[in-house]
């Protein structure tokens, strides 16, 4: 198997250069390797880049978040924003810190560690030293746990064999919960990406036939129809609800990258 030469051992998705998150080959991410690559982070600060980000790179929470997940450009903007979305949401004088020790409070951006760990240490109420040699380890391994609990969101689930398995719940049902203005937006944004998906299969699929030329021309248009109606609901969404994020069952996607699938004419 072809290897990943940035980070040996990790088998390369065919023909892309980089592994596929969802491989249950790759090698898992835990905490501790987490907590580790938040710890060499913190020095520098946010936001990350190739370099500092480390293995965080390679989470699937960041993949699935990512516009483009094989790029790992693309890969760095969602993980920058997955942070600071977790430090913006984190209460206290000890999110604060966080926040400060990560270079995302107002007026930290760009300072040294030292500088940073000088303002932490009085807003949680320790000694320097005792910030610098306890705290410090203390709220990288809580943001950890965050980052952890996020990634779990997304690990794959492996389906058991259907003969001699009890029902397991997880069919799709509806609940109060789901009557709302919100949900069924979804539902439909979702029925036209894959019902533009499939007219984009037809096109391709019977495209190669010159006397089905008629029949790729209907389902050409109908992608057409389909394009133009999941651009208006996704315009409806971001307008209504202000959010670039997506839910599809346990995963999330950008609306940018939904808005990219339904933009553009029909080639070929």
């Amino acid at each position: 198997m072809t290897t990943n030469k940035e980070r040996p051992g990790i088998p390369v998705d065919a023909g892309l250069g980089v592994a596929s998150p969802w491989d249950e080959s790759v090698p898992s991410i835990d905490v501790s390797g987490i907590k580790e690559a938040l710890g060499t982070l913190m020095s520098k600060g946010l936001p990350a880049s190739t370099t500092t980000a480390g293995v965080l790179l390679d989470l699937r929470s960041v993949y699935a978040r990512s516009i483009h997940p094989y790029d790992p450009q693309s890969r760095l903007v969602a993980l920058n924003q997955l942070l600071v979305r977790l430090l913006a949401e984190w209460d206290g004088d000890r999110g604060e810190a966080l926040r400060i020790m990560y270079g995302v409070a107002a007026g930290c951006r760009g300072t040294t560690l030292t500088v940073r760990r000088d303002r932490a240490h009085t807003q949680v109420g320790y000694e320097l030293n005792h910030f610098r040699k306890d705290i410090e380890a203390q709220l990288v391994a809580e943001l950890a746990d965050e980052v952890y609990a996020d990634l779990l969101r997304y690990r794959r689930r492996i389906r058991r064999a259907a003969e001699g398995e009890e029902p397991t719940g997880d069919t799709p049902t509806l609940n109060g919960g789901d009557l709302t203005h919100e949900e069924e937006l979804i539902s439909r944004i979702w029925q036209h990406v894959y019902g533009l998906r499939a007219e984009l299969i037809a096109v391709a699929r019977l495209g190669v036939d010159p006397q089905l030329s008629s029949t790729v021309a209907d389902h050409r248009q109908a992608a057409d129809r389909t394009s133009r109606h999941l651009r208006d609901l996704l315009a409806e969404y971001t307008s209504t609800y202000s959010k670039d994020l997506i839910r599809h069952g346990d995963a999330e996607y950008h609306v940018e990258a939904l808005r990219r699938i339904g933009g553009g004419p029909l080639t070929g």
